[in-house]
């Protein structure tokens, strides 16, 4: 999500965006803590949320998308999942170049339907979806989920949030303790819906028998594992190095709350480049 001071105007003020309308900071923060009251991890830090506002649209289908600000004659970009952002305004042929372009980068499926619409397939069922444009007015009209001949909608079917090939890639708790801050990051996971930010560059299985064994030893559906400890960098109500665990990590999401996903284009990078990039974001030095 997208978060600008509440009192702060922004470039669809004046646009003739169908749908527009602001997510409450406030009102959202609040209704987190009541979802996540035993949280073992925060969630975020509410005062980063206090008077801010995040713009989204909601079409006719009754679903609502991020939209993000760019130049007028694109009036925003609408976030409709993972890589696939496009122009509210533009044509259905115009949007089919960028949409494929997109595809073409990171495996995606983008086609034309008729005259006005387009389908766009992600890596995951539930990243399906038949955008209808105005042709005339050049904007979105719509945006509806795929369903299948039967009527059902395809099933959300997400992969693992740590897959075979990062558990490949880290290495076992205390690994790199010779190099500190020079160990390298594999991993990077994160939630749209707040600011908060998992870099790991060390992974254990914690198994019920009180051992630890590195990742590659276990079969991950192993019923003698109890959770998965990673090390590394925390970007969220403080920037620290420390330990977070994958159940965790899983537990986040529900309501409002959208799940903790794996950057699938993260290039390992030392925790100390991450941690100065972060330090300058946050005005630190």
């Amino acid at each position: 999500m997208s978060w600008i001071e509440k009192q702060q105007r922004t470039s669809f003020d004046e646009l003739p965006i169908h749908g527009l309308y602001f997510l409450d900071g406030d009102v959202l923060a609040r209704l987190f803590a009541l979802a996540h009251p035993e949280a073992k991890i925060p969630l975020f830090n509410p005062d980063w949320l206090k008077e801010q506002k995040s713009p989204q649209v909601q079409f006719p289908s009754g679903l609502s998308f991020d939209i993000w600000e760019s130049s007028p004659e694109q009036g925003g970009i609408v976030h409709i999942y993972g890589e696939m952002d496009l122009p509210y305004f533009d044509t259905r042929d115009s949007a089919w170049k960028t949409a494929n372009e997109i595809a073409e980068l990171v495996g995606y499926l983008a086609r034309k339907r008729g005259e006005n619409q387009l389908e766009v397939i992600g890596h995951d069922e539930g990243e399906r979806y038949l955008i209808t444009y105005d042709n005339q007015e050049r904007r979105m009209a719509d945006i509806v989920p795929m369903k299948r001949e039967n009527g059902e909608q395809y099933a959300e079917k997400r992969e693992p949030l740590l897959d075979q090939a990062s558990r490949e890639r880290l290495p076992k708790l205390y690994s790199n303790e010779a190099i500190g801050l020079d160990a390298l990051a594999q991993v990077k996971f994160f939630t749209p819906s707040s600011n908060w930010t998992w870099y790991a560059s060390e992974a254990s299985a914690a198994m019920k028998d009180g051992t630890y064994k590195a990742l590659t030893e276990v079969d991950p559906n192993d019923s003698n594992i109890e959770d998965v400890i990673f090390f590394g960098l925390v970007d969220g109500y403080e920037l620290e190095l420390g330990y977070f665990s994958l159940s965790e990590l899983e537990g986040i999401g529900g309501g409002l709350m959208l799940p903790v996903e794996r950057d699938r284009h993260f290039t390992p990078t030392t925790l100390k480049a991450l941690q100065d990039h972060h330090r300058k974001q946050r005005g630190g030095f």
